[in-house]
Parts: C-alpha cells; structure tokens; sequence
C-alpha cells in the first residue's frame, strides 16, 4: 500500500465530496436528496458491499484470531478516546450539552460513510471489510447503549428496546456474510456481480452525502478552539498513541494481530466525527450545532491527517 494510493484515494474523497457540495449549492441535489442517499447507503448498498465481499473471503484460523483481537482493540481504543474527550471537555470547561457531544464525539467516528469505503479502496479482497465491519458493530454497542443514555439520561428506551437497534441491515450483512464464509457458500456468477456492483456504489453515494453536509455549514462558525483541539486529538494524536500501543504489543508481547488488521484499527481510530451523532444529538436535545461543527471541521482535516496516519502504519510496518 503506496503513500501514492493513499494520496489518490484521499483525494478522490475529495473531489466527490466536492461534487456533492456543487451540487447543492446549484439545487441540483436539495435537502430531500440527503435523507434519500442516506437510506439508499444504509439500507442497500453498503450491506450488499459487505455481504458481497465476505461471501468470498476464504475462512482461515488467522482470520477468526485476527476478528476476536480487532473487537477487543476496539473496545479498548474507544474506552481510551472516550476519557480524552471527558478529560479535554473539562478543560475548555464546556457545559453539559457541549461536553456529551465533545466526549463521545473523540470515540465514534465516521465508520460507515467514510472508513469502509476507504478501507475496501486500499484493501481489495474482503479482509479489512470484515475487521471494519466488527469496529463497527463494537461502535454500535456503546452507540446505542452508553451514547444514548449520555445524550439523553431520561430516555426511556433502555435495555431490550437499545439494543434492538443493533438488528439493523449491516448486523444482519455482516451476521449473513460471516456464515457464509465458515460454511463456504457464494452466490451464483449473476447475483454475485449484481450485488457487488450495486455495493462498490457505497463510496460515490457516501461522499455524495458527505458533500451536501459540508456544503450546509457555514464556515465562520466554526471557529472555535474546543472544535479544532478535538479535531487534532482525534484525527492525529490519539491514533498515533495507538499505532505505537498496538505495535509494541504485537513486538514485544507477541499478539498474533496481523498487518491488516492492524492497519484497521489505526486508520479506524482515526475517523472524523460520526454523522449519525450529528441527528442523534438533535433528536435527544444535545447540542447538535457543536456536533455539525465537529463534523465539519474533523472531515475537511480529515483529508489531510488520513494519508499521515496510513503514512505512518506503513512506515512503522517496514521497520
């Protein structure tokens, strides 16, 4: 995986995202275009990306180590997020509304949109899918579950209720396309090619999206010390914290944790702030402005300090 990939791929992140914002601003894409590209990536195209991908994927004992340690690293690497961000809201003495958002914001970044399409550009073949697949579904348990109760402590919807909504069409790809790669079933040539052209759509539709929220924001209001702090924290420093932890660990304590894996697990820490949060904080009555900040300002960066980062895992790899 070249620096020179890298830098295409991210930029290639940029120029669809840039149509996108285009696109909005002429009203070639209005507002209902949003909700629409959001349903068409939730719901179609990315759990047919991931269930095409996995069907496909050749099971090895490997895989399955690699799969337990990527979902004990996430949680590990979100707990750890998680405290800076509480740590960091105390120092800019933020209040409760802005704390929530600012916290939970340095934990859940920006899987599905972002991280998976990037991560299956520069990492054909089905591996690294499947480990991001995982994150994410470590990242919806704490989402639905802790993220819920802190946005909204009165909330009624606790317990069975939280955690019906990890039942959703990617658990279910990712739960459809794991049994079939242990019991070696593919679909047929026809249904293949159908399903996997229809999922490599996720990319172009995800940053179509990205584009029409970062066209919505107005830049002067974003500037702000807290939302630029966080935004170096979460893109730059805490993955890189990681990489080093990560890499010892696989040096010096010998965890069976393999290159792709690994490469996972950074560049997912590494995310801009989840979209999700964004409507999530303005359902339960957090401070959604700050969270459309964060977002804004955390993907612009983010196109800069994503080939750092990758820069940086393959770097150390080649020690």
């Amino acid at each position: 995986m070249g620096i020179t990939t890298i830098l295409h791929q991210i930029i290639i992140l940029g120029i669809l995202a840039s149509v996108g914002a285009i696109a909005y601003r002429f009203k070639i894409l209005e507002d209902s275009a949003k909700s629409v590209i959001e349903k068409l990536v939730f719901y179609i195209s990315l759990p047919l990306l991931i269930v095409s991908k996995l069907s496909t994927l050749s099971f090895t004992p490997e895989i399955l180590r690699n799969a337990g340690l990527v979902v004990l690293f996430a949680y590990g690497i979100m707990f750890i997020q998680l405290l800076i961000g509480k740590m960091s809201a105390r120092i800019f003495h933020l209040e409760r509304r802005q704390a929530v958002i600012h916290s939970l914001h340095h934990m859940l970044g920006n899987i599905v949109f972002l991280g998976f399409p990037l991560l299956d550009a520069l990492i054909p073949g089905g591996e690294a899918l499947l480990y991001a697949a995982l994150y994410q579904l470590v990242l919806n348990t704490i989402l639905w579950s802790y993220g819920v109760i802190q946005l909204n402590p009165d909330t009624k919807e606790k317990g069975w209720k939280q955690l019906k909504k990890l039942i959703n069409p990617n658990t279910v790809a990712l739960s459809l396309g794991l049994m079939m790669m242990l019991l070696k079933i593919q679909f047929p040539p026809l249904i293949q090619k159908s399903f996997s052209g229809l999922g490599s759509t996720t990319l172009y539709l995800a940053m179509l999206y990205i584009g029409i929220l970062l066209a919505q924001m107005k830049v002067k209001e974003v500037f702000k010390l807290s939302i630029f702090t966080y935004s170096l924290t979460k893109l730059l420093i805490t993955p890189l914290l990681f990489l080093v932890l990560i890499y010892g660990m696989i040096q010096y304590l010998f965890v069976p944790l393999n290159a792709t894996a690994f490469t996972v697990l950074v560049l997912e820490s590494a995310m801009p702030a989840m979209t999700i949060l964004v409507l999530l904080a303005k359902r339960f009555g957090a401070d959604d402005s700050l969270a459309m900040k964060n977002f804004f300002v955390s993907t612009v960066l983010s196109l800069l300090t994503l080939p750092m980062v990758l820069y940086a895992v393959q770097w150390i790899q080649q020690i």
